[in-house]
């Protein structure tokens, strides 16, 4: 009986701190909303944010040369917005697209090029970006980045990344990603 009940207290205590280290991220500033975002991303060295929103060159259309406007909130400065530097655009959070159609495109992180995303242009005239991750479609509205403990900010590397956003059923998701 007692061996049940400190097995029992293990797995509860267990289920606490994975919890708690799945969600930590729940404490980080959330970016002002802003008309055209798509989604943000967020790492666990710090809170600056990572900002993605659709590019309309005018009401429902894309801009083909530039379909997404990212930048930074520098929330370590007071939560300022600033470009992305050149290192952060060529290395970490920039990204490159591709044109599949008229406000449809392929969107890859230059950092992680295993995740394909698609913008599209909805029938309400608003952007979205959808993924598949571990064989299941979100509309993506934030990714958390779990870096690896003592590695530096010039060689990084992933524990794990979060994704959250909504289902086809349009309920709240989020889905765990391990890099192999």
């Amino acid at each position: 009986m007692i061996q049940k009940l400190v097995m029992r207290f293990i797995l509860m205590l267990s289920c606490f701190f994975l919890t708690f280290n799945l969600f930590a991220q729940d404490n980080y500033p959330t970016p002002p909303v802003t008309e055209n975002r798509l989604f943000y991303i967020q790492h666990s060295k710090n809170f600056n944010t990572y900002v993605y929103d659709a590019n309309f060159l005018i009401p429902n259309y894309l801009s083909e040369k530039e379909p997404v406007n990212i930048y930074r909130i520098v929330y370590t400065e007071g939560g300022i917005k600033k470009p992305l530097t050149t290192f952060q655009r060529k290395l970490a959070y920039g990204i490159d697209f591709f044109k599949i159609s008229q406000n449809m495109y392929k969107l890859k992180l230059v950092a992680y090029t295993g995740f394909q995303l698609v913008m599209k242009v909805g029938q309400d005239g608003k952007a979205f970006v959808e993924t598949t991750v571990n064989n299941q479609t979100i509309i993506l509205t934030r990714m958390f980045l779990k870096m690896k403990e003592g590695r530096s900010d010039f060689n990084p590397k992933l524990e794990y990344v979060l994704f959250y956003g909504f289902d086809n059923n349009g309920n709240k998701t989020s889905i765990k990603f391990v890099p192999s």
